[in-house]
């Protein structure tokens, strides 16, 4: 069975979100508490319950970037309820952040259904289930080779397409990078994989204790691999054996 949570500042305004997603055979909790806890570190163990987040439209933009900042260490899917779907522009931008989809307050149970579906799928073909984060991971050392072992073979293309790029001081567009992983290019579908492997690629880094930024963003040409993680990058895989860091197309 499935474990949807639901954050809200408003339980009663859930109850119809709530009867749908029960009809799907979503064990269900509607939250207000958690709101205010979700900083605090023992949350991570609850959240660890639940596949499926959905934010309500009762929360404001700001408190959303906060969420997703916290939720962003876990392997969840974040679906924000809102009255309606937002411009391209401003998806593009809310995935960056770490969210999956939007889900209309008004949508039928059968348009419920097929897209909370496609993102489960979705999530289960990207996301071979990454452990959850421990305490004990903070006090382990940065290792760059555990870590790369530990991307799947889409992630280390997407990897090693921003090492080699990093040089040339440019950013890889989206469009590049679509194109680069898959045959059919920069579809709204591939679009929406890349940021889930760009936040993926983030989570590994920081639970392999690698700390500060690792992969910029820039808003309207695309990503770049931060100045600090690549010096650290090149100064490990000059120091090890070159072989490590294989090809993921090998």
């Amino acid at each position: 069975m499935q474990h949807a949570l639901i954050l809200t500042k408003n339980m009663l305004t859930e109850e119809e979100l709530v009867k749908k997603l029960q009809r799907l055979s979503y064990e269900t909790l509607c939250s207000t508490d958690l709101l205010s806890r979700l900083k605090n570190p023992a949350t991570g163990a609850f959240l660890a319950f639940f596949q499926l987040v959905l934010l309500s439209e009762n929360l404001c933009n700001q408190e959303v970037e906060e969420i997703l900042e916290h939720l962003n260490s876990y392997p969840l899917v974040v679906v924000r309820v809102t009255e309606s779907y937002p411009s391209e522009e401003e998806q593009v931008q809310w995935k960056e952040l770490g969210l999956a989809d939007w889900l209309t307050r008004d949508a039928g149970f059968e348009d419920t259904r097929e897209r909370l579906s496609s993102l489960r799928k979705l999530h289960q073909q990207e996301n071979q289930i990454l452990s959850f984060p421990m305490e004990t991971l903070s006090t382990v050392p940065s290792n760059l080779e555990n870590l790369f072992k530990s991307f799947s073979k889409t992630e280390k293309k997407v990897f090693e397409y921003l090492v080699k790029a990093y040089p040339e001081q440019v950013a890889s567009s989206r469009k590049e990078l679509c194109e680069h992983l898959w045959r059919d290019g920069d579809t709204p579908s591939n679009m929406s994989q890349l940021s889930c492997l760009i936040n993926k690629l983030k989570r590994k880094c920081e639970l392999h204790g690698v700390n500060g930024e690792i992969v910029t963003t820039m808003w309207g040409r695309g990503y770049k691999l931060s100045d600090e993680f690549y010096q650290k990058w090149i100064l490990e895989t000059q120091s090890q054996n070159p072989h490590i860091y294989y090809s993921a197309s090998n």
